[in-house]
């Protein structure tokens, strides 16, 4: 560094005043040409620890000590690519938990508590926490010292001061959920009056002499739906379902029929319900409580012995509850030897026996809820249980739905019937794509699932064998019935009876639950009509639109009950928040991977970017794996991996974890998958298009079409057309083709008429015998 001035020289200017360094190249007179040298020197003496630059980058004598040691690299900071991949190791998540504490000069840190680093806090104008507090941190390069890391709280993955009944209001605030009901509604219902001898008129029958059981889950509130049983002397059986007289105490068109109808059920949470009519109906003058007259719609049920219908009538009826029982109160009495108990246990195994005959769907997937502790907070996700009585129940209402259909229709009233659409071909299709190993050995071909059907009606014995066999060879996984369930329609109302695919049958309504779902009091006021003639065209249109709104609202609580169950479980691992856990790949987008926990059971969303390791991931629709771009690590449906929870949200019902590692692969990643082209010709659902439809297409048209029916037999097709013309060439084929050329005028061969594949003109001799006529006399 030859004519540079001395570093004592330097020192003696910067100690008088503090400079940048343009100020002193000024001061110290260096030309030029000499500039990058003198920049350099000033690194230097800056790194041994003579120089010392400012936050303003003024240069200042130094301390004396080198900035770095002797072997480490320069200072210079690194590009973005690089800075990413040193900010993770390859078995680090982005949210780390440490303990603060100051450093003595007025910053502060934070010691990792998985590793025992230390690490700078930023931002030290902002007081982190308090001294000794455990925190939620994530980390950042620092903006000019290579290598080093900057720490920064991060208050969402921290557990707050949020109370549960806050999370409750908030929770009940989002989702639009009623309050209350109106003061005139209100004055209306508490005028209601209790059943008395007077209300034994207008053809009500007086069935408070038989022995009825009404079998609700422990806690219920809401009691709508009774049982009673008598053996014939032949061995048939008397069947009674009595059901709640709604419609009594809810006059149609009224402020109070309208306000049900905007609800159209009762919404039930874990923690409370949203009913569809004032607690002064549901719960006291409607429900059928034990030991006190009720007003009831009675279905009365004639069976041979072997449980099939001989026949059936509906009657208003007034019904005194001879016992109320839950469930398990149920199974009890009939280990004890209840003859009436025994009675309906007897009749329900032959109902279902008739159902399995007939063809069943048994789907055994498991459902959960929440229990509570004594201060009414969640304490535990639990599977729900399920008792030998609930399908004793579950028959009868079935039995009772049924029949209230075909009295609806034999008497050509206007119904809302309870309709399930067949599964649609093309989510089949998706389905043996993903998961073809649940086809093998189908009873079914599935080239015949296509046929054309009867529009009338939503049962298709196909399809319905073909289900029962998938749902047969997923028994027990809970997680391959849910994605045959997904691959199924939604059920829903109608103001056709257009049968009900799930359970085979033809003739479905709702008529048992007239307290907590509106469809069943609209049947109960058409059975009640003595003749059709009573319902007028208005009222025809109307249920049209009833129909509509009911389906909208059932979906809309179906949402607002999952998410219910969601708070609960984010509410319990906001205790666990750090922690690591085994969970499941659950399912698999484009915005990330969700995964499910065990204890507590709870399912959350990893990012891609809180997958530990510098990868970048990306998401393939058609296999339904998110894979790694660099390391080529996959994640799917069913993967084992180990996860951290880094956030909970109560009040929103969402939880982030963070992938630390892959365990194993899931059962649906081993899975053989087919091309969807081929998997759609397996299932005879589309045809490879004939060459001549496309010849009609424009050519982006066309491309699109091919490329949709799959490339390999495009291909193909294109290989045997030029073997085709090849031989043709040859001399092998002139015959055949002088003939087809023959059936045309000489001079418009080639210009009328085109042939796949034929875009460019050759050299050969096969490709000229092919041109027209005109030019081979030309050129002979």
């Amino acid at each position: 560094m030859q004519d540079l001035p001395s570093k004592e020289q330097i020192i003696a200017v910067v100690r008088d005043e503090p400079m940048v360094g343009s100020q002193l190249r000024r001061a110290m007179g260096i030309t030029k040409h000499k500039k990058l040298a003198f920049k350099q020197l000033l690194a230097e003496m800056v790194n041994e620890g003579s120089l010392a630059r400012t936050s303003n980058k003024e240069y200042t004598p130094g301390t004396g000590e080198p900035k770095y040691a002797e072997d480490s690299e320069d200072n210079r900071r690194p590009s973005a690519t690089s800075r990413r991949k040193a900010t993770y190791d390859d078995d680090e998540s982005r949210v780390h938990r440490g303990v603060l504490s100051p450093d003595g000069n007025d910053w502060w840190q934070v010691t990792d508590s998985s590793t025992g680093k230390v690490y700078q806090m930023a931002h030290r104008s902002k007081v982190p926490g308090k001294d000794g507090e455990t925190i939620a941190f994530t980390l950042y390069p620092h903006p000019k010292l290579k290598h080093s890391m900057l720490a920064k709280v991060d208050r969402s993955a921290m557990e707050g001061d949020l109370k549960w009944s806050d999370v409750k209001a908030q929770f009940l605030k989002d989702s639009s959920l009623p309050e209350g009901f109106s003061d005139s509604i209100m004055e209306f219902v508490n005028k209601q009056q209790a059943p008395s001898e007077k209300d034994l008129k207008d053809g009500r029958v007086d069935l408070r002499n038989l022995y009825i059981l009404c079998i609700d889950p422990d806690g219920a509130m809401d009691h709508d739906d009774a049982i009673s049983v008598e053996k014939r002397p032949d061995g048939g059986f008397h069947l009674g379902v009595h059901i709640a007289d709604v419609s009594h105490y809810v006059p149609e068109g009224s402020e109070l029929d309208d306000e049900a109808l905007t609800r159209s059920f009762t919404q039930y949470l874990p923690w409370t319900s949203v009913p569809m009519l004032p607690d002064r109906l549901s719960s006291d003058l409607c429900s059928l409580h034990q030991g006190v007259d009720r007003l009831a719609f009675s279905c009365l049920i004639e069976l041979d012995k072997d449980a099939h219908v001989e026949s059936f009538a509906f009657k208003k009826s007034m019904v005194n509850i001879t016992a109320g029982i839950t469930y398990g109160e149920a199974v009890k009495r009939l280990e004890a030897g209840d003859e009436h108990v025994k009675a309906l246990q007897e009749v329900t195994a032959l109902l279902r026996e008739n159902r399995r005959k007939n063809g069943i769907l048994e789907l055994g997937s498991t459902e959960f809820g929440c229990k509570f502790d004594e201060n009414g907070e969640p304490e535990k996700i639990v599977p729900r249980e399920e008792n030998e009585s609930d399908h004793w129940v579950e028959e009868c209402m079935l039995i009772a739905n049924q029949c209230c259909a075909r009295e609806l229709e034999r008497r050509h009233l206007q119904g809302v019937y309870r309709i399930h659409e067949a599964p649609d071909t093309k989510d089949i299709m998706e389905l043996y794509y993903q998961m073809p190993d649940l086809f093998k050995d189908s009873p079914i071909s599935l080239r015949e699932l296509g046929k054309p059907r009867r529009g009338d009606t939503n049962l298709n014995p196909d399809i319905f064998k073909l289900y029962q066999h998938l749902i047969a060879r997923a028994k027990g996984d809970d997680e391959i019935i849910m994605r045959i369930l997904r691959s199924m329609q939604k059920a829903h109302y109608d103001s056709n009876c257009f049968g009900h695919f799930a359970l085979n049958w033809q003739d479905y309504a709702h008529f048992t639950s007239p307290i907590r779902r509106y469809a069943d009091l609209w049947c109960h006021r058409e059975l009640s009509r003595k003749t059709p003639d009573e319902t007028d065209v208005k009222r025809a249109w109307d249920v049209v639109a009833v129909c509509s709104e009911i389906s909208a609202n059932e979906v809309k609580n179906q949402k607002t009950e999952r998410m219910s169950l969601k708070v609960c479980a984010t509410w319990l691992l906001r205790k666990h928040l750090g922690e690591e856990f085994n969970a499941t790949v659950t399912g698999v987008q484009e915005w990330g991977i969700y995964v499910g926990v065990e204890d507590p059971q709870a399912e959350g969303l990893v990012r891609f970017r809180d997958i530990a390791g510098s990868d970048y991931y990306v998401f393939n629709p058609d296999k339904g794996i998110v894979y790694g771009k660099r390391s080529n690590k996959t994640f799917a449906r069913g993967d084992k991996v180990r996860v951290r929870l880094l956030r909970a949200n109560p009040v929103r019902g969402e939880a982030d974890f963070a992938i630390l590692e892959k365990i194993g692969d899931g059962r649906t990643s081993k899975m053989a998958k087919l091309d969807r082209a081929e998997a759609a010709e397996n299932l005879g659902l589309v045809t490879q298009p004939d060459e001549s439809e496309l010849e009609t297409l424009r050519p982006s048209e066309r491309r699109k079409v091919r490329e949709s029916y799959g490339g390999d037999r495009k291909a193909n097709k294109r290989k045997a057309e030029r073997e085709e013309r090849v031989e043709y060439g040859r001399g092998r084929k002139r015959t055949s083709r002088r003939s087809e050329m023959d059936d045309e005028p000489r001079g418009r061969q080639s210009r009328g008429k085109k042939s796949f594949g034929r875009k460019k003109k050759t050299s050969t001799f096969g490709n000229s015998r092919r041109d027209s006529g005109h030019i081979h006399g030309k050129k002979r």
